[in-house]
C-alpha cells in the first residue's frame, strides 16, 4: 500500500505544532498515521466528536475523562521550577492584581486552571473576568503559553513576567504536567504499535540531534526565535514522565478548580 494511502487509513493522531512538542514529532511526516492539527483547548471537543484515536490531552481534561481515554505509556509534557513558555505578563506585580480582568490565549487549557489556583489560593486574590482573546492594549494582564509566550517575552513590553512553573513549584513543590498522551479505550493495542514506534524513534532522534530537529521545525513553521534559545527552553520540559511528574498530576487533581468561566 502506498505511504499516502496508509496515512489516510491509519490512526488519527493529534499533532501539536508548537515548540515544546518538537521532541514528539521528529520525522512524524513519515509515520503511517494521519496527523490531525490540534491545540490543547480543542482536543476534548475533537475527541468527543470521534475525530481522534490518540493524542496529547490537557491534563485537566484527562482528569475529567480518563476513564474514556487511558494514557499511552508515561508520555506527556511536564515542567518543574521553570517553564519559560507558560507566562503571566502584567503591567503590575502579581500581588496587585486583585479583581483584575485577565486575557488568555486561545490555546490554553491546563495553564488557565493553574493560574486560577495560584491567584486565588496562593495569593488570595479575587479574579475579575477571564477573557479569551488578546487585546492590543498592554494594560491588561495576559496568560500566554508556548510560542506566543516566547514571542511576547522577546518583545519585552511587560515589566512583570511571572513563570507559572516557578510560582507552582514554590507553592506546591511538584512539577506541572500540562498534558498527557492518551488513546481511545476501544482501540486495539496492536493498532497503536506504529504510533508507539514513531514516538520512541522521535524522542531518540531528538535526544541525539536536538539542534537539527529544532532547525527543521523552525524552517517548516516559520519560527523566528534562535534555535539555541529554543533548545534551552526545551530543556525545561520532561517528556517521559517520572514519579515526580505523577505526583504533580495527583496534586493538580486536588488543587485545581474543576472549571473556569470564560468570557469571549
Amino acid at each position: 500500500m502506498p505511504t499516502s494511502t496508509m496515512r489516510e487509513a491509519g490512526l488519527r493522531v493529534g499533532h501539536f505544532q508548537s515548540v515544546p512538542w518538537i521532541p514528539f514529532y521528529v520525522g512524524s511526516e513519515d509515520w503511517p498515521v494521519r496527523r490531525v492539527p490540534c491545540v490543547s483547548s480543542t482536543v476534548l471537543a475533537m475527541a468527543d466528536a470521534g475525530l481522534l484515536d490518540a493524542t496529547p490531552m490537557a491534563t485537566v481534561d484527562w482528569l475529567a475523562r480518563g476513564d474514556q481515554w487511558p494514557r499511552l505509556g508515561g508520555l506527556g509534557l511536564a515542567y518543574r521550577e521553570r517553564a519559560g513558555s507558560v507566562l503571566l505578563f502584567s503591567p503590575r506585580p502579581i500581588h496587585e492584581l486583585d479583581g483584575a480582568d485577565i486575557a488568555i490565549c486561545d490555546e490554553t487549557a491546563t495553564s488557565l486552571r493553574v493560574l486560577h489556583a495560584i491567584l486565588a489560593d496562593k495569593y488570595g486574590l479575587r479574579i475579575g473576568r477571564w477573557r479569551r482573546g488578546l487585546p492590543a492594549d498592554p494594560s491588561m494582564p495576559r496568560l500566554l503559553i508556548q510560542d506566543q509566550a516566547v514571542e511576547e517575552a522577546a518583545r519585552g513590553r511587560f515589566p512583570h513576567v511571572h513563570d507559572l512553573g516557578r510560582e507552582w513549584w514554590e507553592w506546591q513543590g511538584t512539577p506541572v504536567v500540562s498534558a498527557v498522551w492518551v488513546r481511545r479505550r476501544d482501540l486495539a493495542d496492536d493498532a497503536l504499535e506504529p504510533l508507539r514506534a514513531g514516538l520512541a524513534a522521535s524522542l531518540s532522534r531528538y535526544a541525539s540531534q536536538p539542534d537539527l530537529a529544532i532547525e527543521r521545525h523552525c524552517a517548516r513553521h516559520g519560527v523566528a526565535s534562535a534555535p539555541a534559545a529554543l533548545r534551552a527552553l526545551l530543556g525545561n520540559f520532561e517528556f517521559e514522565l517520572g514519579e515526580a511528574a505523577e505526583a504533580g498530576i495527583r496534586r493538580m487533581a486536588q488543587v485545581l478548580p474543576p472549571a473556569v468561566a470564560l468570557e469571549t
